[in-house]
């Protein structure tokens, strides 16, 4: 794919590859040529799993590596080579990074922007020194001798020999012939360690030197037009003033070539207008900015570069696993181009649009020589010093190529770096849908490391003409010089931040994207000695180059007055993904049309997310304010209920209400793991401010399998606890759900299995006295159709209206505004639904039940006002008994409520299921911090492993238990509801069935 061309000339070489690898010189013991298959016979230590037990019986760490496509066996590695390892370590406590992670990028949690300091990432999530002290003395057992450990608390390093760690880790080692002709060594099955350590590594680095790292940059147009700019008299381009177009020496040569900025290249100042960017001399002043790099560089050719465009950027070099002129010299014309050339394209990209900020090129061995291990250091090393707030990569490998240990150990230091408020940005590739065609000629569908990583930004490419009005944009994805690289991880699940947008059941990539297409690309200089014994102008494209443009785009929003007043940006995709759902037009360029069809067939752009350009390009203003957001205040503390007139439907995965992008709806349904996002506040009549929590009417339909969902406040750790459950496809279940609102006014709904998920809401808390009280009743039944209950005759009510009397009945006064009623249907025919509403109202387009076949007995907790005549409307769709039995009510005169982080209570599953006939008292006060004094107590209760057809009644205990229930069912079946019940004088609610089954009890709030 790559070929340098000479504009002027039509005179072009092709190129080997980017990467530029040759055979290196390890010892073998025997070459054979024949076909290497990954169950490759160990030659030292092997380990048999499960021969021997206990806390010291060696456990596999991962998997043993992919052998590459097309390798050929080249012996087995001889005992004497030095390997280079290194031992990752796992954080001390995952999830609290993950949560952190999440609370420090969500605007209105309290740790919104509140980044970890310098040099605290060990202390606060790195493993224990117990940890640490125990790994190193099984190291040291094995005949091993770790290094210092890292200052990030994350690897221990170790040198030993192939014969040393086949026997410390059980694993053979192979030669390998790649189809290149480079000749590399790899462990023949996963590293072992004793079980009792093993669970505390992440993984082990450095027992293969299999590497296919790859910078992402495409052809080089050298603008070599006449003797007067090429040739081997050394060139000079005197220093000028800032502007953001190029220099006449650049200009004249691209002009004698027929070649026009905004056509065929973009200037700086042209490219930054074209995304709303500032160009000035001082553009992402006081920021620094991080490039990744494993070649030498040519600072000539950066030096004339800003003499062309007229900056004085400071541009500084960190060698780590290497030293200053060591490798491959800057320029040595090497695979069609210089080497340097992707260092040059990252740094003066960014010279031209943040002139005003500093660089700092973190350099690694060259890419040939490299080992996973190198790149990781250098990873590290950036994050360890914590000198930049901006990480820009473009430097990439085949995500299923790449060692599962090294995945998780650059995972660890993303988190890191997320942790510490780094933004991360990676090329995606440029190799379309095809990423690992390159290395192993394999055109299937792969995406790009680190650009797939969960906490890196992928960007992918565009092709682009004109400036200003007539501008145009399309996916870059042209065979002859490459292509927006993008599809799906095969590694990562679905990530929190693309819920509703990427609707697909892993991480998809890219995320963004910018400008790549050569043939309108970037101005640069570089050297290249085949060509000139100085820096040459060139034009060059790839994601390479949109990599770096959107590292700029967030420096200057960094340097902006809203981040220096908010904070930093920090972890970038949390707030992309926001932007897009709150004012996508005003916050991308979204491009629609193009492929990324390089080698094989890919992905097509389309409105809205795609697998190509991901979300678009940038709209500079309008990121600012998003990514730059103030960071606003969880409401809190005691609060009072508002209820909607009638329930407002905020999402709908079949018709993309709430679902999707701002003005780009999806349809899809929420895929197993993944997150819908629910906008609370100022949505459906609710305030946009001020609300603690919200009562959810949560419906899922159109299931794929049994499953379960969780909701819970955007920001927050995601709790153990669950609101819905089901137990196989093609259900529809709905339950009530009082939910904590977070800072953003953002709610989370997550679904083990695939399934539509429907939110309506009927009413919120506010911390203001504005709103109404609760008052807790000793259920009552109101409504029983089977038994003239309520009502006059005992027939089942089809497609029609009971009216229900609520007011002077079941111990609800004239004052109360809105009555808690829990509504079960039952014998129902069928498939339909109820909807609750108050008497005189118009009848809502939100259902409160629903049931899709017939038999069904179903339950759910609504909050409904009170119409003025009393009553309540319950209209029935299909045809079913109805019992209704009040729990409560809303008034001037009752408690507050406070929401409480969720917890589960109770769970017989770990103790004795609840038999027939037996009743539990459930300790409520002093759980999950809950006082005592408590008038009454939110729950979601549910029934599993249900031994036959029967009810649940839950009360206060030191009280008579009611005649009422709160959860009815059939045998077999996993329902779930919410309570509201009051809490007994000694702290204590009851609960009693009548059939056998496993109780679970969630809290969400109680009254005081």
């Amino acid at each position: 794919m790559l070929k340098k061309v000479h504009a002027s000339l039509g005179r072009s070489r092709h190129a080997a590859g980017k990467t530029g690898r040759r055979a290196r010189g390890i010892a073998a013991v025997t070459t054979t040529a024949v076909a290497l298959t990954v169950a490759a016979t160990a030659a030292y230590g092997a380990v048999t799993d499960g021969a021997e037990t206990g806390s010291h019986a060696p456990k596999r760490i991962g998997t043993a590596p992919r052998v590459p496509v097309g390798a050929t066996a080249a012996g087995t590695t001889a005992s004497g080579t030095t390997l280079h390892l290194s031992v990752n370590l796992s954080p001390r406590d995952p999830q609290a990074l993950t949560d952190f992670i999440t609370a420090v990028s969500t605007p209105g949690n309290p740790r919104y922007h509140h980044y970890l300091a310098k040099g605290k990432f060990a202390s606060a999530f790195g493993p224990t020194q117990a940890t640490v002290a125990a790994v190193a003395q099984a190291l040291k057992a094995d005949g091993l001798t770790p290094g210092k450990l890292s200052s990030d608390g994350l690897s221990l390093p170790v040198t030993a020999t192939v014969a040393q760690a086949s026997h410390a880790f059980g694993t053979g080692f192979k030669n390998v012939r790649l189809k290149d002709g480079t000749v590399d060594y790899l462990n023949a099955s996963a590293p072992a360690l004793p079980a009792d350590v093993a669970a505390s590594v992440s993984g082990i680095v450095g027992l293969s030197n299999v590497n296919s790292i790859t910078s992402h940059h495409t052809a080089v147009r050298l603008l070599s037009g006449s003797d007067s700019v090429t040739g081997s008299h050394p060139r000079t381009v005197a220093p000028r003033t800032y502007t953001p177009g190029m220099c006449s020496d650049f200009t004249d040569a691209a002009a004698q070539a027929g070649l026009a900025d905004g056509t065929d290249y973009f200037s700086p100042g042209k490219l930054a207008a074209n995304y709303g960017m500032t160009s000035s001399a001082t553009a992402g002043a006081g920021r620094t900015v991080a490039v990744f790099e494993m070649e030498n560089a040519d600072p000539n050719s950066i030096a004339t570069y800003q003499s062309c465009v007229g900056t004085n950027t400071s541009v500084s070099y960190r060698y780590v696993d290497t030293t200053a002129g060591s490798g491959t010299p800057a320029g040595t014309d090497q695979d069609g181009y210089g080497v340097g050339t992707e260092t040059a394209l990252d740094i003066e990209d960014l010279i031209g649009l943040v002139p005003g900020a500093s660089i700092i090129d973190y350099q690694g061995p060259d890419a040939d020589n490299a080992t996973d291990q190198n790149l990781l250091d250098v990873y590290q090393q950036m994050v360890t010093d914590d000198q930049a707030q901006v990480i820009s990569t473009s430097w990439g490998e085949c995500e299923p190529v790449m060692a599962g240990a090294t995945a998780s150990a650059e995972n660890a230091i993303f988190q890191e770096a997320a942790a510490q408020g780094q933004s991360i940005v990676a090329a995606s590739g440029d190799s379309g849908s095809s990423d690992c065609e390159p290395a192993t000629g394999s055109t299937a569908k792969a995406v790009d490391d680190p650009a797939s990583q969960p906490y890196v930004t992928g960007v992918g490419g565009t092709t682009m003409t004109g400036t200003g009005s007539t501008k145009t944009q399309k996916a870059w994805g042209v065979s002859q010089d490459g292509g927006s690289g993008g599809g799906v991880s095969s590694r990562w699940g679905p990530v929190i931040y693309q819920g509703g947008i990427a609707t697909t059941t892993k991480r998809a990539v890219p995320d963004v994207a910018a400008l790549a297409d050569p043939n309108d690309g970037y101005p640069i200089y570089i050297l290249d000695d085949a060509d000139s014994s100085s820096p040459e102008p060139a034009i060059i494209g790839g994601t390479s180059g949109a990599a770096p443009t959107w590292a700029a785009a967030i420096a200057q929003a960094n340097a902006s007055t809203a981040c220096q007043t908010n904070g930093r940006v920090g972890f970038l995709n949390n707030a992309l993904y926001k932007a897009a759902r709150s004012s996508y037009p005003t916050n991308f360029w979204d491009v629609t049309s193009g492929n990324n069809s390089v080698y094989a067939t890919g992905y097509t752009a389309a409105a809205g997310y795609d697998e190509v350009t991901g979300l678009g390009s940038p709209k500079e203003a309008g990121l600012i304010t998003s990514l730059c957001a103030a960071k606003g205040t969880a409401a809190t503390g005691a609060s009072t209920f508002h209820p909607l007139s009638s329930p407002k439907r905020l999402l709908d995965t079949r018709n993309g209400t709430g679902w999707g992008l701002s003005s780009i709806p999806s349809t899809k349904p929420l895929v197993a793991g993944g997150t819908a996002p629910v906008k609370i506040e100022g949505a459906g009549g609710i305030p946009s401010s001020g609300v603690t929590a919200v009562v959810l009417n949560l419906t899922v339909t159109g299931t794929t399998g049994s499953g379960s969902l969780i909701a819970w406040a955007d920001g927050t750790a995601k709790p153990s606890t669950s609101n819905l459950n089901w137990t196989g496809a093609g259900q529809t279940v709905a339950a009530s759900s009082t939910v904590t609102v977070a800072g953003d006014g953002v709610v989370d709904l997550y679904t083990s299995s695939t399934t539509h998920v429907i939110a309506d809401v009927q009413g919120y808390y506010t911390s203001g006295t504005t709103g109404s009280t609760y008052t807790a009743l000793k259920p009552a039944r109101l409504l029983d159709t089977r038994s003239k209950v309520g009502i006059s005759t005992s027939t089942k009510i089809t497609n029609a209206v009971v009216s229900l009397k609520v007011r002077g009945h079941g111990g609800v006064p004239t004052g109360a505004s809105s009555v808690v009623l829990n509504l079960t249907a039952t014998q129902t025919v069928g498939s339909g639904y109820l909807e609750a509403y108050p008497e005189g109202a118009t009848r809502p387009t939100a259902s409160n039940l629903n049931w899709a076949v017939t038999g069904t007995t179903i339950p759910n907790l609504v909050v409904v006002p009170i119409g003025s005549d009393g009553n309540v409307s319950l209209y029935v769709h299909g045809t079913s008994h109805v019992i209704a039995d009040v729990s409560g009510y809303f008034s001037t005169t009752g408690e507050t409520f406070t929401t409480t982080t969720p917890q589960r209570l109770l769970d017989t599953r770990k103790t004795t299921a609840l038999g027939s006939g037996e009743t539990l008292a459930l300790p409520i006060a002093g759980a999950d911090g809950i006082p005592t004094g408590v008038k009454a107590v939110v729950l979601t209760v549910t029934v599993t492993g249900t031994t036959g057809t029967g009810y649940l009644t839950a009360w206060a205990d030191g009280t008579s238990r009611p005649t009422a229930s709160n959860l009815n069912w059939v045998k077999g079946k996993t329902i779930s509801n919410q309570v509201m019940v009051p809490v007994g004088s000694d702290g204590k609610v009851d609960f009693y069935t009548n059939s056998t089954t496993n109780v679970i009890a969630d809290v969400a709030g109680y009254m005081s």
